[in-house]
């Protein structure tokens, strides 16, 4: 038992993992208090899922225009230096906003204008903040490394909403924006002496030029199946299960059950206690084929948001959310571990980078329509939908990765 915990918790005995995990997860409860209490002030101000739809594009059009071309940055500089200037700049954006919103008249321009900014920002901070992860712990340790690392990220986005719940109930959302920006102080000392794993090889096209090394990537990953399939599925999901969550569920549950800011908090930490659960069984269990995790996690997934419109009390409505955040986080942490197992070295940053795309630009871009659509359409025909659509699609990929795995071995 104890050799076996052992090997679970493997990436803790490396003192950059150990001392980044506790920052990071510092800093990432300040971000999800963050985005909870935007949400709230968008969400009373105008009650309209378009509304917070327009938001998340505000964050996602400038990500998506410049995050591949971060991606390259990454792969080209030093990985540390790229993301303490891109966390001082968030750290000084939220204390900004955090001024406004209590001295000032805040408006949605206003939540627009720091919106695109964040975008700005997070297009070379996130392939800067996935690079780094790899250079924590050696290969070996890869795999449980990002297990771990993607239980303190939904350790905080459980405990972002209820700390943003606190505090709005206490003195309102300004507090939360400064606790947001006083909590990256953690992360930018952290990475003034963080020791890391050497750098790997570079391809010969990052130091040519950008669009070189941008269509070297693209072709690695087109011609390589076994990223080929997961990348797919990882944006299937993306771009139809996040949105439903960060805008369809969060303007429908407040309507519905009239919720105090307190009980919007609580209400949308289960949905991250449920992935919190996930990562934690995940971390025990570490399957020898991540991949295979989708026969049964995208069925429940699936399965959860169609329940989700006919709850008839909050009670159960977020029961079954923490349901399907254990499932999404299952069906997330498959495809994500499978991808970076798979890649080689010198193209982590650019496929990081798509990762990151699908995350911070093409989902949040793809929460403005939804958002329309459920105004327009009602809540449960909108989940129902683009529920039917997800497992359609999910399971049209399946079948065409099966035909290509079983052309492979039988030539």
């Amino acid at each position: 038992m104890i050799a076996f915990i052992h090997s679970r918790l493997a990436p803790f005995k490396h003192l950059s993992f150990r001392r980044y995990f506790m920052v990071q997860t510092l800093s990432m409860i300040g971000t999800w208090s963050h985005d909870l209490a935007r949400a709230w002030i968008i969400v009373e101000m105008m009650g309209k899922a378009a509304a917070l739809g327009l938001m998340l594009l505000a964050v996602a059009l400038p990500t998506f225009l410049l995050i591949l071309q971060g991606g390259v940055i990454v792969d080209k500089l030093e990985v540390r230096r790229v993301m303490f200037t891109t966390k001082a700049i968030l750290a000084c954006s939220a204390i900004a906003l955090a001024a406004i919103t209590e001295f000032g008249h805040i408006e949605l321009w206003h939540l627009l204008v720091f919106g695109i900014l964040e975008g700005l920002v997070m297009a070379f901070d996130s392939p800067a903040e996935q690079a780094i992860r790899y250079r924590l712990v050696p290969r070996e340790d890869f795999q449980q490394a990002i297990t771990l690392a993607s239980s303190n990220f939904h350790l905080a986005r459980m405990m972002g909403p209820l700390v943003a719940g606190a505090l709005m109930a206490h003195h309102g959302p300004s507090l939360v924006f400064l606790v947001d920006g006083v909590s990256y102080l953690g992360v930018l000392i952290a990475l003034t002496n963080l020791p890391l794993q050497p750098p790997p090889r570079r391809s010969k096209s990052t130091d040519e030029g950008s669009l070189p090394a941008l269509f070297e990537g693209f072709q690695y990953l087109l011609k390589t199946p076994n990223l080929r399939y997961p990348m797919y599925q990882l944006l299937l999901t993306i771009c139809l299960i996040l949105p439903q969550i960060v805008v369809v569920f969060r303007t429908f549950v407040r309507e519905k059950f009239h919720l105090t800011s307190g009980e919007f908090g609580y209400v949308f930490s289960l949905p991250a206690l449920g992935a919190l659960t996930g990562a934690l069984l995940y971390a025990l269990w570490k399957p020898h084929k991540p991949i295979n995790t989708l026969r049964v996690s995208i069925p429940a997934l699936l399965l959860s948001y169609l329940l989700v419109p006919l709850a008839p009390t909050i009670q159960l409505t977020s029961m079954i959310m923490a349901v399907g955040g254990l499932f999404s986080y299952l069906t997330f942490a498959s495809l994500t571990i499978t991808i970076h197992l798979a890649v080689s070295e010198e193209f982590r940053g650019r496929i990081g980078s798509l990762i990151g795309l699908g995350f911070l630009a093409i989902g949040p871009m793809m929460s403005f329509p939804m958002g329309a659509m459920a105004d327009a359409l009602g809540f449960a025909p909108t989940v129902w939908a683009l529920s039917a659509l997800f497992g359609a699609l999910s399971a049209w990929l399946a079948f065409r990765h099966w035909l290509v795995v079983r052309a492979s071995t039988n030539p």
